[in-house]
C-alpha cells in the first residue's frame, strides 16, 4: 500500500508540474510553430490570445483539478496513517 502511496503521489506531481508548465508557458508554441499565427479568434491574433486564455483560465482550471486530487490523495493518506496506527493498536 505504501508503494502504491508513493507512486501515486510522484504521478500527480509529474502531471500536474507537466500540465502547469504547458498552460503558462502557451506562447511557445507560436514561437516553436509559426505557422499557428495567421488565424483569429473573437478577432484577436491567436499567438495573442490563446497564451492570455490559457494562462490566466487554463491555470486556474489545472489548479481546481490539482486541489481536488491532492485532497482525495491527502485523505487516502489519512486513511493508511489510521490503519497503521489501529495495527498496532491490536
Amino acid at each position: 500500500m505504501k508503494e502504491k502511496l508513493y507512486k501515486k503521489e510522484i504521478t500527480l506531481t509529474i502531471v500536474f508540474s507537466v500540465l502547469l508548465l504547458l498552460a503558462g508557458h502557451s506562447a511557445s508554441i507560436f514561437v516553436l510553430f509559426p505557422f499557428l499565427q495567421t488565424g483569429t479568434l473573437w478577432g484577436f491574433p491567436t499567438q495573442y490570445i490563446v497564451p492570455i486564455l490559457l494562462g490566466w483560465f487554463g491555470i486556474a482550471a489545472v489548479s481546481l483539478v490539482m486541489t481536488l486530487m491532492c485532497n482525495k490523495f491527502d485523505d487516502e493518506m489519512e486513511e493508511y496513517v489510521k490503519s497503521l496506527e489501529k495495527g498496532k493498536k491490536d
